[in-house]
């Protein structure tokens, strides 16, 4: 049950905490955004410009440069695109968060309708209808304003959708699982092609017309699709097995030139009459390839390029190389930005760059970031999902000592007002002062799962938030005290994050707002009118700055002030997702981290 706290209520609780008297809190205004425009997923030609579909936003070309950027301001669902398709003249663009239908004019695009059908990885027209194929959100038909989804089958594999293709009268859909499925105007499945009528597997990708022919690729490598069947010789199948992986994303014929594009080693090109493949270097692992003059245009990991002959000469390049940030920190004099799959990046000159740890095998699902020390003794700590490490700024270090963290998911890290290292894993709680490293594990009263956040109050107390509570430990008698939904402190068990507050500790929770405590007992903060803008707080994502919390929720943007005055920042604001997942503040700013990228804050 959702439970609205009456503000005196919580002003009264809130001994030393900021006063709801205090004056209104000044808005604040979205300065700089950083995205990862450096992923290209997508790209779709219209006349003479380019569309480009990024982890960052649409990109629009014209004459080989980048004429503009457009995204959720612009009326785009989200940043983290999927797809871009041509349909009737007008786009249709497919995001994380949801699809949007745009027009193409001399002044730019206009987005005339969206739709909440997320991760579309292609749009086409088929009969009076538009079909849109999602990844997880199965098949959906738009007719006469009028949007419905489409079933196909009973398993996840028929809602798992990678590409349409209007092809032979029929509507062919790729999916991963169960192969090609070939529908008619009313939705029904006439029939299938599978991986025992050849096809090199039923996990397929993208489907591209040859003339007569299609062509299929899959996680197996390419398949041939002619007028009577799959055809298990053809000269194309026989190059693409001589890539030196099967994982193969796009294909396209261009004049005499198959060009076939990797997931694991970027680009190849080979004679339409078969034979050896070429690498084609410039590029990382591709997701789109798009016909351009002799050449093509390649969407990779690392941007667009356009490729010929031996090499692809890059167009977009820079920016996040994915929008999936996680933890921010300030050390060595600089930004370091931790992501979900890609590593660090850290600020240089006024960009992002990446910074190389392969030769430190540092893992890059990347939690949290922390920095102890001053001067030469300064370290930046990095809780990653296998293990913490530590970077003194010239070499990454594994923390291996036996009685610290083990090298399971580490999930968050603090740093207390004497400098001692606080560190959560999904099994223990650690602390490391004075070179020496101290573990405390479950027990009847600390039920370690999944352990999300960690802080230090005023008192020196220490609170850990995790699925089963919140727990209070006071580090002198190694006594743990849990508050629960049962205890009457919570409002839900599930703690996501902490930070101190007054003399006591402010706890977020998934879906259940806010637990504030003073020392002494508890009082909730939940969404709704005169409560919270959202209720559903992410893992370590609250920080206190100034006299002011700022939250990032799921989904649901940022949430700044303190109980009793909030001001909420979305995409709508500027953000590049609502999706928000930490807060660092510095001298003259906020950067505020999301899932589609970096957001630099006035405040």
């Amino acid at each position: 049950m959702r439970v609205v706290v009456v503000a005196a209520v919580v002003a009264a609780s809130l001994v030393a905490a900021p006063a709801l008297a205090q004056p209104a809190l000044r808005r604040p205004t979205v300065e700089r955004v950083i995205t990862a425009t450096a992923d290209a997923r997508d790209a779709a030609r219209i006349g003479d410009r380019v569309y480009v579909a990024t982890e960052g936003g649409l990109l629009v070309l014209k004459d080989g440069r980048v004429e503009r950027r457009y995204g959720p301001t612009d009326g785009l669902p989200g940043a983290r695109l999927r797809s871009v398709s041509v349909v009737d003249g007008e786009l249709w663009i497919g995001a994380v968060e949801g699809t949007a239908r745009a027009t193409v004019g001399e002044d730019g695009l206009h987005v005339t309708e969206t739709h909440d059908v997320r991760r579309v990885r292609r749009v086409a027209r088929f009969g009076d209808a538009i079909w849109l194929a999602s990844y997880g959100g199965g098949l959906h038909r738009l007719r006469d304003g009028h949007l419905e989804p489409v079933s196909l089958g009973a398993a996840h594999a028929y809602v798992r959708l990678t590409d349409l293709l209007v092809h032979d009268g029929e509507l062919w859909v790729a999916t991963q699982g169960v192969g090609i499925l070939r529908v008619g105007e009313d939705g029904r499945v006439r029939s299938r092609i599978r991986q025992g009528d050849g096809l090199a597997s039923h996990y397929l990708w993208r489907l591209a017309p040859a003339g007569d022919r299609v062509l299929v690729t899959s996680i197996a490598g390419l398949s041939v699709v002619g007028p009577a069947g799959v055809e298990r010789g053809h000269a194309w199948t026989a190059s693409a097995r001589r890539l030196p992986v099967r994982d193969l994303r796009a294909a396209v014929v261009v004049d005499d030139t198959l060009w076939l594009g990797t997931y694991g080693r970027g680009l190849y090109r080979a004679s339409t009459r078969g034979g050896r493949v070429h690498a084609v270097t410039g590029t990382g692992p591709v997701h789109a390839l798009v016909a351009d003059g002799a050449g093509v245009l390649v969407a990779h990991e690392q941007g667009l390029a356009r490729a010929s002959e031996s090499r692809a000469t890059p167009i977009v390049e820079g920016g996040l190389s994915t929008g999936d940030v996680t933890a921010l920190a300030n050390a060595f004099g600089t930004l370091w930005v931790g992501t979900f799959g890609h590593g660090l990046a850290r600020m240089h000159r006024g960009e992002l760059v990446p910074v190389a740890t392969e030769r430190w095998s540092l893992d890059r699902r990347i939690n949290d970031l922390a920095v102890s020390g001053r001067g030469a003794s300064q370290r930046l700590w990095i809780a990653t999902d296998r293990g913490l490490w530590w970077h003194d700024g010239r070499v990454f270090s594994r923390v291996e000592d036996p009685s610290g963290p083990s090298w399971i998911h580490t999930t968050s890290l603090d740093v207390d007002r004497h400098g001692a290292v606080w560190v959560t894993t999904g099994r223990e709680v650690c602390r490391y002062q004075s070179d020496r490293w101290r573990c405390w594990t479950g027990d009847a009263t600390f039920p370690v799962a999944q352990l999300h956040a960690v802080t230090t109050d005023a008192e020196g107390r220490v609170w850990v938030g995790g699925l089963h509570g919140l727990y209070e430990l006071d580090p002198r008698t190694d006594r743990f005290t849990r508050h629960t939904v049962s205890s009457g402190d919570l409002p839900v068990d599930w703690v996501t994050a902490v930070v101190p507050w007054g003399r006591g500790v402010m706890a977020g929770t998934y879906h259940g707002g806010l637990a504030i405590g003073d020392g002494a007992r508890f009082t909730t903060v939940a969404e709704g009118p005169g409560g919270l803008p959202s209720g559903w707080v992410n893992p370590h994502a609250i920080r206190r700055i100034g006299d002011d919390v700022w939250i990032g929720t799921l989904e649901r943007g940022l949430v700044v002030g303190r109980p009793g005055a909030w001001q909420h920042l979305t995409t709508a604001d500027g953000l590049p997702s609502d999706d928000v997942t930490d807060v660092l503040a510095d001298a003259s700013g906020v950067w505020v981290a999301t899932r589609g990228g970096l957001a630099r804050v006035a405040r």
